[in-house]
């Protein structure tokens, strides 16, 4: 008989792990039959304790593999500050800018003074330089001063050349970090998506379930199962495609890094800066690109100043010094100027200066017109970005959940025989479909802030918070 202390209640603790004064197990019990404690002998405290350090040790150990391959895993800013220190047209930029540096302050100093030596009135009877009083030796040394204004001309305009310079390595460094991003957000696009698949298959298993089993109960025809097994097929088709966008997206992050193979990406959504209402007035007079613009404009101008010293003559200073072997005869100092005489312009100093006049113009025009555009995609930007972050939210609070409840509403009455395998197949289509228009509008989302970070970069640092 059973000790009505020992019987199972139903709502208390289940038979499977009662444990009974007896030593019996409740299998035992249930079915009223008395067993010797031996048969089912109770655990001890002390193995129970010791199994429970061992699975708790084993679930600490499987954690700490997690942990370590997601530390592994790079994520989106520490792949920004890799981009930006190993780039390889990011160090083309910088070895440029070094460059003309060099050559700002080369252009600003007057050209090589120039040594001359010779021998004037050489006898050619027997070549003796004190036959006659007329031979001498000679050594002179000339410098050439340019047209007034033209080296201070070219300095500025080697400065505003180099700044240009600089600030197109800023856009530049802007623009890798963007790319990048929007790199970056086509992998987790791609990884999710496939992901995404991997669990609407298992609803398209449903499907093809519930039509194998009307199939078999004689209430539906070959064709409804035919076309379930097609739309899981289509499911796997759709997943390969993903996943080449996937590795097409890798390879290009991959070259960004300077890398011959893609690196492991974090599976996160990184958190990008979100954009202020002011962003589109306020931040584009010190974007890099036009400041860049602003500098070849000014440089432009400098250039006009080069033409207009062509106008003015140039100046060589000569002195030389000679040496007479005539007995009797003296040494010699020759000093002498000469002037470059611009009096015929019309052809040559009229023509480069209107030249350079139509550059400076065209560059003006170009800073203007690059303003105007930076201005007008920005605003189409935010105003992008607004319309995917309200389409987004509606999509995660009404269309999935709503498409997801259809499709299971349309499966039951699918197997009850209240609706055709069209209507059923259609349901699970449209689940699918908003969970891959999730994931699209999250990385548009996205790849629209990121674009916005870039075109609000700032002269003075700067380029994205990453995560």
């Amino acid at each position: 008989m059973i000790d009505p202390d020992d019987r199972y209640v139903p709502g208390d603790m289940p038979p499977y792990r009662r444990r009974f004064r007896c030593g019996r197990t409740a299998d035992c019990h249930l079915r009223n039959r008395p067993c010797p404690p031996t048969a089912h002998p109770v655990v001890d405290a002390p193995r129970a304790v010791l199994a429970f350090v061992l699975f708790a040790a084993t679930a600490m150990g499987l954690g700490h593999c997690a942990s370590a391959d997601a530390a592994r895993r790079l994520s989106l800013s520490q792949a920004e500050a890799l981009a930006v220190r190993v780039n390889p047209s990011l160090e083309g930029l910088r070895q440029a800018e070094v460059g003309l540096r060099h050559e700002a302050v080369a252009v600003g100093q007057l050209p090589d003074p120039r040594l001359s030596l010779g021998a004037q009135n050489v006898p050619l009877d027997n070549f003796s330089m004190s036959q006659q009083q007329m031979s001498v030796v000679q050594f002179g040394v000339s410098q050439a001063f340019p047209a007034w204004g033209a080296l201070t001309a070219r300095r500025r305009k080697a400065a505003f050349t180099t700044r240009a310079a600089i600030e197109n390595g800023y856009e530049r460094r802007a623009e890798i970090v963007f790319l990048l991003r929007q790199a970056w957000f086509a992998a987790l696009y791609a990884h999710k998506a496939v992901t995404a698949i991997a669990r609407e298959e298992g609803l398209a298993r449903e499907t093809l379930a519930a039509a194998r089993a009307r199939y078999r109960a004689g209430r539906a025809s070959l064709a409804d199962v035919l076309r379930a097994e097609l739309a899981v097929d289509a499911l796997r088709n759709r997943a390969d495609r993903f996943h080449a966008s996937g590795a097409a997206a890798r390879a290009r992050i991959a070259q960004i890094l300077a890398r011959r193979r893609p690196p492991a990406l974090a599976t996160r959504w990184p958190v990008l800066p979100a954009p202020g209402p002011a962003t589109a007035t306020g931040r584009v007079a010190r974007q890099p690109s036009l400041l860049a613009a602003r500098d070849e404009w000014r440089a432009a101008r400098a250039a006009v100043g080069i033409a207009k010293s062509a106008y003015w003559p140039a100046i060589t200073v000569k002195a030389a010094y000679g040496k007479d072997f005539f007995p009797g005869s003296p040494n010699w100092l020759s000093v002498g100027l000469s002037f470059s005489l611009p009096i015929f312009p019309a052809e040559r100093q009229d023509q480069r200066l209107d030249a350079a006049r139509a550059h400076s113009l065209e560059a003006r025009y170009r800073y203007e017109d690059q303003s105007l555009a930076l201005t007008r995609r920005l605003r189409s930007a935010v105003s992008l970005h607004a319309a995917l972050k309200g389409e987004l939210a509606r999509t995660q609070r009404s269309l999935l959940p709503t498409a997801r409840a259809a499709f299971s509403a349309a499966l039951d009455s699918y197997a009850a025989g209240r609706l055709g395998m069209t209507a059923a197949l259609a349901a699970q289509k449209r689940v699918l479909k908003y969970a891959l228009l999730r994931l699209s509008e999250r990385k548009d989302l996205e790849t629209v802030a990121a674009e916005i970070d870039w075109l609000t970069t700032q002269r003075s640092g700067g380029y994205g918070n990453g995560q």
